[in-house]
């Protein structure tokens, strides 16, 4: 090891310009570094800075040592012969490096005495477990033991400091071993000794197996008993550290909490409640049992103690809020009590009502809302206001029977003496105008509406912007009919603000009106002469940076309006306005200027309104976009003891969390921007067509790789939802020769994603993505290699969901189930069942386009659909039987091969009474035998399947709510077997046509609409006998009643509804004016109305 004495030397000497204060020495330290060391002796670099670590006399030279090993062992070795190649410093140096480097590292842990070298000594050597395995390492594990049972309290800490780092070390090791060994730390006489070990044990929990976990859950009441030290010696840091930890363990393994919930409430309350703790620990108690509610809602139910303690906690700390002098006089709206106790009070309050609801929140929260809204005490009073709009969304189902009485409670506190309780009465209206909409906007306007107005008159600034703020609440839910008695009084209110002398009012009455205005739309043309001139003046003089936020808001008020009064009102101040948005375009310079989101929503709107016109506009408007669609990630990775927020501002977007003992950091609002403008791309493609083909290549190749952006879950979606709008627009183009070109790259992009993906969020709108895009390209889009890979993909999530199914099965009839997880599962078969549809989406897609050649690949799928065809679950059937019901359609009288596995289950499925939706997949099988499937399906269809729903159809509940559907596609596929097997159900034709007769009118069903009612047109052009038996008053009564129906109610394409109303005219000619009319009197009135708005009579 003395091998590396004499270049540590040197090595040392370099890293003292490392920590250089001088940035010129320190710039030419790091070159120096990275050439004439790591690039060129790595081996020797590490094996210096390991015998640093272990050996050099300074705490400080020691603890920098553990700093650049770490950093510069898991680099990109410069070695690399291409970009391709990830080697590491660490993976391309020698095997007896290594060892070197553990050696020195083992020895340093036994010998360091100074606690920050230590600790970055402990994440160095958690670094080399997490990159060479938990059996890479043979001699750390004994060592560890050693270290965790010596004399040394400092070694003991170090252990457990490692297992936090490094839980996988312990996984082969007995759950009796791994409870023994941390119940015995959680005594330890030393404190840091009892935190690390509790940082240690939630890091195993929260990598353990369920059954681990289960065998685990005796350990946490010794993990709470760590707790209770660190309260009785002040130590909160500690103490919020351990809550932290807890509160892991908590998100993760919330069973393991049952036992100990009547210890833990009075203990985190207690907490909570103790003014002379910090705000910080009295908060990270109470979000411990706010993290139990909201992963184990159930658990916390079933305890009469949680809400009964923590519900008055939360309305104690709401009530700590104090009067603020810059509240009163800011030019700002920017609020900096974000963290303060009062706002997380409130925020637990929402978060409580939302996790546990109703019933278990309101009636606590009520025992103590009116006595505060009677106090003397200002603080008691909004405090209480602010209860009411925090628990709203969680407590609707109460309180929305409830809310005469409520906003009627509410509704002194806007003549209240203290502005800032007046300003909670607004903000409980907006909310409420949002959580009980639309029931508060048609009920309850006339309390809310005249409240809300008077208050955008009040005399304190906050008061009048906040009112006009939760005007934009109601005004969003509510009609046009509501809000246009009041329009005049809201205009003239909100125009009188513009003149306010605080920015932010401004501000906000020019939000208000943008809403008034997409609320109100043509009706809005009244007001257009006077407001439009004023936004585009100050669009045009309001140019200092201190106005940018409000010509933001005059560019998204003036684009609302546009829209609102349509292009004709609109095309005086159309070239001006655009003008005025494109010398703003221009200007946009600095990074956080709040000018460029509202262009680029301003832009969209207009183009919208404008179409094709909007055309020549974007080259001003694309490129910002394409630059923040393209933009990457900023990353930040920083030491667990380096500040943060000194260089990475949270104002700036910047989010961290702790990992391996290191700050990992990443700006969010970046990545907010991304999302942004890949939605507004997509959205430009939808609305322009060919018009948007010249950037439609640049886009796809930005946007299709982002389907792997797996640092942003949203920006994966509208990637998803951007590639099909923007094929749509090379499709518009014509041009099929480049959409093809495209195209094949693309699928494949698809295909590999979605091949193994294990979002199933993600899963499901790749797979509808897909089917739009394979539904776009059009027919024989896929080559044979993507139809394989493709088959290959639905089978493989179609088998993890099977398998998920079984599962599920399975521990519900093992009765192990508490309620919390029931909850939990019927949300996973939720968005399951969504995603299973979007695969057989993603199938019909795939069938329509390629037809009878897809036929021998669909061998691939039976073995599965056999499964889930036996399978009891009606959703699983119902997959099986939609996947061969697009088989018959797209491949015709080719799919009769298969036609052996599924009749049965067809059959079956036809008469289940408890599955309307397994039924309608059925009937409408049946249909497309009839139409596509050809003779081989023709004794199935007329023997077993056309008398089975003929018996559905006549039940008495045929034509209840959930059963409807199933019914009307019944209807439709008794008129397509009609059509092709009439001739062949000889005596019975009859009979049927006028069971069939009876089952109108379908209304429902958009799809199978059309095909009945033209039928029903064949027939009586026909054969009107049969269907009319001659005029029978009472055949055609119920005709006319059925033709009315569907054309009042049903969508139908013109030259149907007039062919419609043809054969109607046609059957009552030979009626006198006393019987027509005797058949007109007995239409419900408002489809009369209907016919004559549809002009059709």
């Amino acid at each position: 090891m003395s091998n590396f004495e004499q270049t540590a030397s040197l090595l040392k000497t370099l890293m003292s310009s490392l920590m250089s204060s001088d940035n010129d020495e320190r710039t030419k330290a790091e070159g120096a570094l990275n050439t004439e060391w790591v690039a060129t002796q790595p081996q020797t670099v590490l094996g210096s800075l390991a015998y640093l670590v272990h050996r050099d006399s300074e705490p400080k030279a020691r603890a920098f040592a553990a700093i650049l090993l770490r950093r510069i062992s898991f680099q990109n070795a410069a070695a690399a012969e291409n970009k391709e190649d990830q080697h590491t410093v660490w993976s391309v140096v020698p095997e007896s490096v290594h060892q070197t480097v553990k050696a020195e590292l083992l020895g340093a842990l036994q010998r360091e005495t100074d606690r920050s070298a230590r600790h970055k000594l402990c994440d160095t050597i958690s670094e080399i477990v997490d990159h060479e395995g938990q059996d890479g390492w043979a001699e750390l594990l004994g060592a560890l033991y050693a270290c965790a049972q010596d004399g040394n309290a400092l070694l003991r800490e170090s252990a457990y400091r490692i297992f936090t780092s490094c839980p996988e070390l312990l996984y082969q090791q007995s759950m009796a071993a791994v409870s023994g060994a941390f119940t015995g730390a959680f005594q330890d006489a030393d404190a840091d000794v009892r935190l690390a070990a509790l940082q240690a044990a939630v890091a195993f929990i929260v990598n353990a197996e369920e059954k681990q976990k289960t065998a685990l859950t005796p350990m946490i009441g010794p993990m709470l008993a760590v707790l209770e030290p660190l309260v009785q010696s002040g130590d909160e840091a500690g103490l919020v550290d351990a809550l932290l930890a807890l509160m892991e363990a908590a998100q993760e393994a919330p069973k393991m909490f049952r036992g100990v919930l009547d210890s833990l409430i009075p203990f985190a309350t207690t907490i909570a409640k103790n003014s002379d703790m910090e705000s910080r620990t009295q908060q990270s108690a109470v979000e411990l049992l706010v993290t139990l509610a909201e992963v184990a809602p159930g658990m916390c139910r079933k305890n009469a103690q949680f809400c009964q303690q923590l519900v008055p906690v939360c309305m104690q700390m709401m009530s700590s809020i104090e009067d603020d002098e810059d509240w009163h006089n800011s030019d700002s709206l920017e609020d900096g009590d974000n963290d303060e106790s009062w706002v997380f009070g409130e925020q637990t309050m929402d978060r409580l009502a939302i996790a546990l609801g109703g019933k278990q929140v309101l009636p606590i929260a009520f025992k103590y809302i009116p006595d505060m809204m009677a106090s003397g005490e200002w603080a008691q009073r909004t405090a209480a206001l602010s209860a009411i709009s925090a628990i709203g969304e969680g407590c609707y189902k109460i309180m929305r029977g409830e809310l005469t009485q409520i906003l009627a409670l509410i509704a002194p506190m806007f003549e209240d003496a203290h502005p800032r309780v007046r300003y909670a009465a607004c903000n409980c209206y907006g909310q409420m105008s949002t959580d009980f909409a639309p029931t508060i906007q048609e009920k309850h306007s006339a309390v809310v509406l005249p409240r809300l107005m008077a208050a955008m008159g009040d005399s304190h600034s906050r008061v009048q912007a906040h009112a006009a703020a939760a005007m934009v609440n109601f005004a969003e839910e509510a009609s046009k009919a509501t809000l246009e008695p009041f329009l005049d009084t809201l205009l003239e209110r909100l125009l009188s603000m513009l003149s306010s002398a605080k920015r932010y009012v401004q501000e906000q009455a020019i939000t208000t009106i943008a809403t008034l205005a997409e609320n109100a739309q043509s009706r809005f043309v009244k007001y257009y002469g006077t407001i439009m001139p004023m936004l585009l003046n100050v669009l045009a003089q309001a140019t200092d940076v201190e106005h940018r936020m409000l010509r933001g808001k005059a560019m998204e008020c003036a684009t609302f309006i546009a829209l609102a009064v349509g292009r004709d009102v609109f095309a005086a101040d159309s070239a001006r306005l655009v003008e005025l948005l494109t010398a703003a375009q221009h200007a946009v310079t600095d990074a956080d200027d709040p000018q460029a989101s509202y262009l680029q929503q301003a832009w969209a709107r207009l183009c919208k309104l404008l179409g094709a016109e909007f055309v020549p506009i974007l080259p001003v408007v694309m490129p910002p976009l394409i630059t923040a669609a393209a933009q990457q990630p900023d990353f930040a990775i920083l030491d667990a003891e380096e500040d943060a927020e000194a260089s990475y501002s949270a104002e700036d977007g910047w989010e961290f969390t702790s990992i391996g003992g290191q700050q990992i950091g990443i700006r969010t609002s970046a990545l907010e921007e991304k999302l942004d403008a890949v939605e507004l791309i997509g959205s430009y493609a939808s609305d322009l067509g060919a018009g948007f083909l010249p950037y439609a290549a640049q886009a796809l190749e930005i946007i299709v790789p982002l389907f792997r952006f797996y640092y942003h879950d949203g920006v994966r979606a509208v990637a998803a939802a951007a590639v099909p709008q923007i094929l749509a627009t090379v499709r518009a183009a014509g041009d099929e020769a480049a959409l093809r070109q495209v195209w094949s790259a693309i699928c494949d992009k698809y295909l590999s994603v979605l091949d193994g993906e294990e979002d199933d969020t993600f899963a499901m709108a790749l797979f509808s993505s897909f089917a739009d895009a394979v539904g776009i390209v059009g027919d024989g889009c896929m080559t044979e290699a993507q139809l394989q890979a493709f088959t290959k993909t639905c089978v493989g999530q179609m088998s993890k969901y099977y398998q998920r199914m079984k599962d599920r099965e399975a521990a519900r009839a093992a009765q192990e189930l508490d309620e919390d997880d029931e909850e939990q599962l019927l949300e996973e078969e939720l968005i399951e069942g969504q995603t299973v549809d979007e695969v057989a989406k993603s199938l019909h897609a795939v069938l329509k386009t390629h037809g009878p050649a897809y036929v021998p690949l669909f061998q691939n799928m039976l073995p599965l659909a056999r499964k889930y065809l036996q399978e009891r679950d009606p959703a699983a059937r119902q997959w099986a039987i939609c996947v061969f019901d697009d088989l018959v359609e797209f491949a015709g009288p080719a799919s009769a091969q298969f036609a052996g596995d599924f009749l049965d289950a067809i059959a079956v499925a036809l008469r289940q009474t408890e599955s309307p939706d397994l039924r309608q997949a059925a009937a409408y099988g049946v249909g497309i035998m009839a139409k596509s499937g050809g003779d081989a399906y023709a004794d199935f269809v007329i023997a077993t399947a056309l008398p089975a729903m003929l018996e559905m159809i006549g039940r008495p509940d045929a034509r209840e709510t959930e059963n409807i559907f199933a019914t009307e596609n019944m209807v439709s596929a008794v008129a397509k077997v009609l059509r092709v097997y009439v001739s062949r159900l000889g005596g019975d034709a009859q009979a049927v046509l006028q069971a069939w007769f009876a089952a109108l009118p379908v209304c429902n069903d958009d799809e199978e609409v059309p095909g009945v009612y033209e039928y029903l047109v064949q027939m009586l052009r026909e054969n009107p006998e049969a269907l009319l038996a001659g005029n029978d008053p009472r055949a055609v009564k119920h005709l006319v009643k059925v033709v009315v129906e569907a054309l009042a109610v049903c969508t139908l394409p013109q030259e149907l509804a007039q062919a419609l109303v043809g054969v109607m005219q046609g059957t009552l000619a030979s009626f006198d004016d006393a019987a027509k009319a005797a058949l007109w009197a007995e239409i419900p009135r408002e489809q009369q109305q209907a016919l004559q708005d549809k002009g059709l009579i």
